[in-house]
């Protein structure tokens, strides 16, 4: 690692920790206060406040993590890395539930569907439950997990479909990420990977994040000596693949 991205990594790794144990206190308390509420007869205002607080603390927390996991993936070593045999069916569905459950937890609604309109996220997952690839569970995790959130992001249908499906090629397995959301533009194709850039989504401004995830995606394909690609339609969706050799 060069001199200045060692420094840059110190200085994230400060900044995580300093920061891990105020959200926390914040997040603890809040949560123990708006579980009283009721009992202490709140009024509106104080309750909604509380709740808000407690709802920007948790997004923090989730971008604070973020930061520590890019970070950690930014100093690993291809020649350090801890690889196994990953049930690739089993983990895209783990990194599925959460996706889902994550979105429930932002939006505060049930992703399921209500009255005559089908209404929700739907992940379809296309891959033989016998595929195993030879890789580093939890940075694997973090790639797919990253492309099913963005994928659920940017899109503000009623009802947001995703596809993954995955590919033996026999030199190389593919695992590919459809949505059919907002799509993205020509001209920020060639950035979506620099870190701290930001895609403007023109439905809803700018997406909140830190623009850590993609560089992060790209930072463990190379550590596999992996690849990803990206084809996108504005206004159709995209297709994100990684590609790992065997």
């Amino acid at each position: 690692m060069k001199e200045h991205e060692a420094l840059s990594a110190k200085a994230l790794t400060l900044i995580s920790h300093k920061l891990r144990t105020p959200l926390s206190i914040i997040n603890g308390y809040s949560e123990a206060v708006l579980s009283q509420a009721q009992k202490e007869k709140f009024s509106p205002f104080t309750t909604k406040a509380l709740g808000e607080i407690h709802k920007q603390g948790s997004r923090m927390s989730v971008l604070l993590e973020k930061l520590m996991a890019f970070n950690q993936v930014l100093c690993a070593q291809p020649e350090n890395l801890e690889k196994q045999a990953v049930p690739l069916k089993e983990l895209i569905k783990e990194c599925a539930s959460k996706a889902i459950a994550q979105e429930e937890t932002d939006t505060g609604l049930p992703t399921q569907p209500n009255g005559g309109v089908k209404k929700g996220t739907f992940i379809e997952i296309d891959c033989s439950g016998q595929l195993t690839l030879q890789a580093n569970e939890n940075m694997l995790k973090l790639c797919v997990s990253e492309l099913l959130t963005n994928a659920i992001k940017f899109n503000n249908k009623m009802e947001k479909i995703i596809k993954v499906q995955v590919a033996n090629h026999g030199d190389s397995i593919s695992i590919a990420v459809r949505d059919y959301g907002v799509g993205i533009r020509p001209q920020d194709v060639s950035k979506i990977f620099e870190p701290f850039y930001q895609v403007d989504d023109y439905f809803t401004g700018q997406i909140s994040g830190w623009g850590l995830g993609l560089p992060m995606v790209q930072r463990v394909l190379d550590l596999h000596h992996g690849s990803i690609s990206v084809v996108s339609d504005r206004g159709l969706g995209s297709i994100f693949t990684l590609s790992f050799p065997l």
